[in-house]
């Protein structure tokens, strides 16, 4: 029986022969091994799951700091200098406004992100490695979210417990690390150094290697020009005057 057993092996499942769930795959992606955990992601790109629980939870996050956005809002309108003139009711019906835009970009706005980042690995895509259909790449960039959404977390918690005139300092990033309340050029930048954004972008070359079938440092690089052309427009090329009324 031994030796029958070892002249015909029981095949053991490959990551890429089987269809992982939805939790097995989050947990493999954030501590598990994200490697195999893309490589089924990769074989089997379903997104409908994975997507539709990381936009409920987004929007879910949103909808407890609308008191907050609200708050926030009229409070730098009315330190905005020639906007002491504005009816109550504007100044409501702005408040109002900003808390509708932040919910609809909860959802729109994530969904936006992973098409463009997907559209821009397959444009990488077409330059180097094996080619890989534009749903496994967006696949991979929804699953690189993940870190993201637990810096969300955060934030919210952060956020409702504090004061409303310091919403747009709340962060989990290096700009903690600067004193005072000014936002800056240098805060912009350092706004952008976040560890859970750095840890999804670890993910998306992880990922986008194994989807494109390329070597980590080729995505790296890629992926790290693109971060640093961004941080560095958001730094430059925000205006500073439009930020809080700061």
């Amino acid at each position: 029986m031994e030796m029958q057993n070892s002249e015909n092996p029981v095949p053991q499942p490959e990551a890429k022969s089987y269809a992982m769930g939805l939790w097995q795959r989050i947990s493999g992606v954030l501590w598990g091994g994200p490697k195999i955990a893309f490589e089924n992601i990769v074989a089997l790109p379903n997104t409908s799951g994975i997507v539709i629980l990381l936009l409920v939870l987004n929007l879910a996050l949103v909808i407890p700091i609308l008191p907050k956005i609200k708050e926030y809002t009229i409070w730098t309108i009315q330190n905005t200098p020639g906007a002491v003139d504005l009816p109550a009711a504007a100044v409501n019906m702005a408040a109002t406004w900003a808390a509708a835009v932040s919910l609809a970009g909860s959802v729109a706005g994530p969904l936006l992100m992973w098409l463009v980042i997907a559209g821009l690995l397959k444009l990488f895509n077409t330059f180097s490695g094996e080619k890989a259909p534009f749903n496994c790449l967006f696949a991979v960039t929804a699953y690189s979210y993940l870190p993201v959404m637990l810096a969300g977390l955060i934030r919210t918690a952060l956020i409702m417990t504090t004061p409303a005139q310091n919403f747009a300092r709340v962060s989990t990033s290096l700009a903690l690390l600067l004193p005072g309340d000014k936002i800056d050029r240098l805060y912009l930048i350092l706004s952008q150094v976040d560890p859970f954004f750095i840890w999804s972008l670890a993910l998306l070359v992880i990922g986008g290697s194994v989807a494109m079938k390329t070597a980590y440092k080729n995505t790296a690089m890629f992926i790290g020009v693109l971060w640093i052309v961004y941080v560095l427009a958001l730094g430059f090329l925000t205006p500073i005057n439009k930020i809080g009324g700061l």
